[in-house]
Formats: C-alpha cells, sequence, structure tokens
C-alpha cells in the first residue's frame, strides 16, 4: 500500500498533482493496482500531515522528523474479530468439542481453525455481499494464516460436512457449558420454525422444495429451519427440514429428541399465528407434548367472536396485562377454550396499524370511484378489477362493501364494524395445553420473541441469506455455523446488558472489528503494529473478560508472516480447489 501521484497539465499551461492512496495485489500471476481512496491535491505541509497521521497509526517512528526514514504501509488486517471469536469459543469450550469430535473422525484438517474463520466472516460482515466468501475473511485474520497454513478454501467447505457429523455431541457439551455459564433456566426449552429461500432452481437438492415461505418469497425453494432457543434467548440446537414438509413424526420427534438430550424438565412447543390451523392444533394434541399457539387478533371467525365478549370474572392482571379465558363456540381441534390477553400499549399499535390499512383501501377506492366518474373506467369487469386491487392483500377486505356496473361505481366502509375492531384492537389470544400458572403463561408466551428474534438476527444481522452452497450437507452445516454465530452474539449481547455497557451488539462488533493491525515497513524492514482502537472496543474487550489485549498482539506479531492478500470477490468466479 503506498501513495501514489499524478500529475495533470490543464489548457492554460499549469500543472497539478493529484495523489491516490493504492494498494498492490496479485492476480492471475500479474500485479495490479487498486485505488483505495482520492487525497487530493496535497501541499508539502498537507503530505508531512498526512505521513505523520500513518505513522501515529501504525505506532511508527515520525518519518518527517530528522533522522526517520520513511514508513511504507504494507497493508492492513483484522486483529479484534479472530481475538473476541476465540475468547468465546474458549469460554464456551465450543473449540475443545470440535477438536475432541475431530480426533474421533481422524479429520486431517484444522475443522476448528475453519470455524473460527466461519464464524468471523458471519459475525463482522461488512455489508458487502463480495465479502461473504468464508476464504476472502481467511486472508483478512491477522495471524491466522500462520496458525492453520494448511487450511486452503476446501477445506473449508468440507468442514461444513464434517460439523454436521458432529452437531447432536457438540450441542450437548454447549448446552451443559451454557446452564454453568449463564445460570440459565433449564426447565423450558421453546422451539419454533422458520424458512429461507434459495434463488434459483436448486435442482441438485432434496432438501430444498417449494413450500410455504415466511419470507414472502413463494417463487423460490426453500428450507424449514427449527430452533431450540431457552427462556433468555440463547439458541441450543437447530435441524433443517425439507421445505416443502413439517409434519407430526417431524415435530414429536424433534421435540422428544430435544427433552431426551438436555434432559430438561418441561418441553414447551410455542409459535405465533402464522402456525394458527385446525391441522396444526390437532397435531400437537396428539404429540402429547404441551403448547401455547398464538391465535392472533381475529384471523379466524371464531377467534374474533370470541376477542369481542366482555371478560365476566377470573380476570388477572400480569405487568400491566389483563388475562382471561373464554369458551370458543366452535372447539379449534381439540382445543375449545381461548386465552385472552389485552394491553393498553398493543391497543395503540395495532389500531395505528388498522386506521393506515383503512386509510390506503379507502385512497384506493376513492382513485376508482373518481376513474369512474372522469369515463376513464367505464365496463363492469375493469372497475371490479380495479377494486379488488385495492383491497387485496389489504387485511381489512371485510369491512368494505362496493357495487360496480356499466359506468356505476359505489363503495362503503362498515364504520361500526371497524369501531368495535379498534375498541378491541389491545386483545390477542393464544390456544394452550399446559399446567403453567396464568403468570408463567404469559411470560412464556413473550418468550417466543426471543426465538423470533434469533431469527431475525440469523437472517439480517449474520448473513444467513445467501446460500451459495450446491451441496445439501454443506447447506445444513452453514445453517449451523450461522446458529453459532448466534450464540456467540447472544453471550456478547448478555455480558454488555450485565457490564452496564451502552452498546448495541452491532455497535459492539463494528467497534472491535476497528481493532486492526497494519504491516509497514520501517527502514526497509516489515513489522506488524497494532493500530489505535476505540474506546468502545475496550469496553466490549472487558465486558467479555478479555484481558492483556496488547500481549497478545505482541505475542502473535513476532510469528506472524508477511502482509498477503488474494482479492476472491464472488463464489461463482473462484477458480480455485
Amino acid at each position: 500500500m503506498y501513495v501514489k501521484s499524478q500529475t495533470v497539465r490543464k489548457p492554460d499551461g499549469r500543472s497539478y498533482t493529484y495523489y491516490r492512496l493504492v494498494e498492490s495485489y496479485r492476480e492471475a500471476g500479474q500485479v495490479k493496482h487498486r485505488i483505495l481512496g482520492q487525497l487530493g491535491s496535497l501541499s508539502r505541509e498537507e503530505a508531512a500531515k498526512l505521513a505523520r497521521r500513518f505513522a501515529e497509526i501504525a505506532g511508527a517512528p515520525d518519518p518527517t522528523s530528522d533522522g526517520a526514514d520513511g514508513v511504507e504501509l504494507n497493508g492492513i488486517q483484522q486483529f479484534g474479530p479472530p481475538l473476541l471469536v476465540e475468547h468465546l469459543l474458549d469460554r464456551l469450550g465450543l473449540e475443545r468439542c470440535v477438536r475432541e469430535a475431530a480426533e474421533k473422525r481422524r479429520v486431517e484438517f484444522d475443522v476448528a481453525a475453519a470455524l473460527k474463520v466461519m464464524l468471523c466472516a458471519h459475525l463482522f460482515k461488512s455489508g458487502s455481499r463480495s465479502e461473504l466468501a468464508v476464504w476472502d475473511w481467511q486472508q483478512k485474520l491477522f495471524g491466522h494464516g500462520h496458525r492453520s497454513p494448511d487450511l486452503a478454501y476446501a477445506h473449508l467447505l468440507r468442514a461444513l460436512g464434517v460439523l454436521v457429523d458432529m452437531q447432536k455431541e457438540v450441542e450437548e457439551c454447549l448446552f451443559r457449558r451454557l446452564v454453568d455459564l449463564f445460570s440459565l433456566r433449564v426447565d423450558l426449552v421453546f422451539y419454533d420454525l422458520t424458512s429461507t429461500y434459495v434463488e434459483g432452481r436448486a435442482e441438485w437438492s432434496e432438501i430444498l422444495q417449494r413450500g410455504y415461505s415466511r419470507d414472502q418469497r413463494g417463487d423460490c425453494k426453500q428450507g424449514v429451519i427449527g430452533l431450540g432457543v431457552t427462556r433468555e434467548g440463547f439458541p441450543v440446537t437447530c435441524r433443517v427440514f425439507d421445505g416443502n414438509t413439517v409434519d407430526k413424526t417431524t415435530l414429536g420427534e424433534r421435540i422428544d429428541e430435544v427433552k431426551r438430550r438436555f434432559r430438561i424438565e418441561r418441553c414447551l412447543w410455542v409459535s405465533d399465528a402464522g402456525l394458527l390451523s385446525r391441522r396444526n392444533v390437532e397435531l400437537l394434541e396428539g404429540s402429547g407434548y404441551e403448547y401455547i399457539l398464538g391465535a392472533g387478533n381475529g384471523g379466524r371467525q371464531g377467534v374474533e367472536a370470541a376477542l369481542g365478549e366482555s371478560p365476566r370474572d377470573g380476570v388477572t392482571v400480569v405487568n400491566g396485562v389483563r388475562v382471561w379465558s373464554v369458551t370458543l363456540a366452535e372447539p379449534i381441534g381439540r382445543c375449545g377454550r381461548l386465552v385472552v390477553l389485552e394491553s393498553e400499549g398493543r391497543r395503540e399499535k395495532t389500531a395505528a396499524i388498522l386506521e393506515r390499512r383503512l386509510a390506503a383501501v379507502r385512497e384506493g377506492l376513492a382513485r376508482v370511484e373518481k376513474r369512474v366518474k372522469e369515463g376513464d373506467l367505464k365496463e363492469r369487469e375493469a372497475i371490479r378489477l380495479a377494486a379488488e386491487k385495492a383491497l387485496h392483500r389489504s387485511g381489512v377486505t371485510k369491512h368494505f362493501t362496493y357495487e360496480a356496473g356499466r359506468g356505476h361505481f359505489q363503495w362503503a366502509e362498515d364504520a361500526e364494524a371497524v369501531a368495535a375492531r379498534k375498541a378491541h384492537a389491545g386483545r390477542y389470544g393464544w390456544l394452550a395445553r399446559t399446567d403453567l400458572p396464568t403468570e408463567e403463561g404469559v411470560r412464556a408466551y413473550r418468550t417466543l420473541l426471543a426465538a423470533e428474534d434469533a431469527f431475525r438476527v440469523l437472517k439480517d444481522d449474520l448473513d444467513l441469506r445467501p446460500v451459495w452452497h450446491k451441496c445439501d450437507t454443506n447447506v445444513e452445516g452453514h445453517v449451523l455455523t450461522a446458529m453459532w454465530s448466534c450464540l456467540l452474539y447472544k453471550g456478547v449481547e448478555v455480558d454488555l446488558e450485565r457490564h452496564g455497557v451502552d452498546l448495541s451488539v452491532a455497535r459492539a462488533l463494528q467497534a472491535v472489528k476497528q481493532v486492526q493491525a497494519v504491516e509497514v515497513a520501517i527502514r526497509q524492514r516489515p513489522v506488524w503494529k497494532l493500530m489505535k482502537a476505540p474506546p468502545e472496543a475496550a469496553a466490549v474487550f472487558a465486558a467479555i473478560g478479555l484481558e492483556n489485549a496488547k500481549a497478545r498482539f505482541q505475542q502473535w506479531a513476532e510469528r506472524a508472516p508477511p502482509y498477503h492478500y488474494t482479492p476472491r470477490l464472488y463464489p461463482w468466479k473462484e477458480s480455485g480447489p
């Protein structure tokens, strides 16, 4: 990495010199250059100030002082990410479990090292899709190539299958360590489902199939992910199912496996209203397991009528939420009781969402009415299609009626029904078969948010998608490493809260990512230096119990190889192993 100058002569005869920060790299045996930044036109004073700043960042002598040689910046690598990941893996005992399992299988490469690289790629991605390739992160981690010189791109792919093979024994080891480390309550484990889609035909896959998409991507094949989460939000087990089936056998076997492997006193199936159907309730009843199944705020006619009933007696208040039970006029499956919950905060939120949807439909129908009056729409079928388009997927279709004829359109809103729905907007319900007291049941249902939050972290923060792999086993391994990165993510979150560090996990990881190692040439001798870290990074390290970061860097720097980086942008462009 160096500063390159370019002199440009203008038509008036004047010359201007511009400076750029340039990096050299080798591609296909040829040396090429990449512009990292435009520095503009610099005076001697500005150039000297910039040189001093580079030296300050690198911890090198001032190149502008008397007797100091010039300093050339060779390259930058990530030091904070591998340091944090290795510390968390050591604390959880995950690296030890993986190494022991790998020894039993006589794996000839370092599976634990491959796992570290993939966890860093998930946790510290920059947002650029080109950085999702784990091989790219393998090269960016400071000192990693020195510690695992035999780790090639093919090993990273092979590691996914090995990790899937050892998943059960590693999960059991992790669960026991989590209980001790975070003092978890293990009387309940919550199990929920989500789906993740892949783009492309995926004709090679048996797992990836078309099915009900929770991502609203019914046009793509998908896999269904089952995730077990503790009441504190720690993911402890996951499983990838076929994208088109989640049947009684799958549900029953999976929950029974969780109870047996982790010795959980009570395994409770908790899900939101998206799973509510007569068939699913019957499956849960037949499985013999306890469940709390969200019924929403009136998606089914029987549920809506029950939510509209006034509570008579037996009302319990739990943390500001009023709770009571009502009898369904028509049982859903074998369940004839609905638990109703009402809160003021939910009422305001739900009423605002309802009003927004109503306003959108009113505006759409008013536009249709105007077009008919102006003669833009004349035929009955065209008018009807325009009205249906305004009502499509609005969620409030039942509150509107319309009449369409040739050159005629009239619509009306059921104001009485809308007022009743707004009055009960703070109510929602769930079906349940559990011995939990009412207060515990409410807390358990709210814990569903922990599973939903884990899914959000997996999909949005940890880049569960896109799925580049072309093998079902590697797809399962990709999901598994994403879940373990979610486990580390949650551990950091808990530590930050315990130590009163006012940082989100995303900001904390970004601060750690700024802890970088830089190789500079001082008197033509390459030396690794630690760049100045932001104060937030020090707070994060202290919260997770990581000490002596500078001392660890010095130990690594003494053995670290020279800076080297080969850009690898997109998996399908790779010609390597």
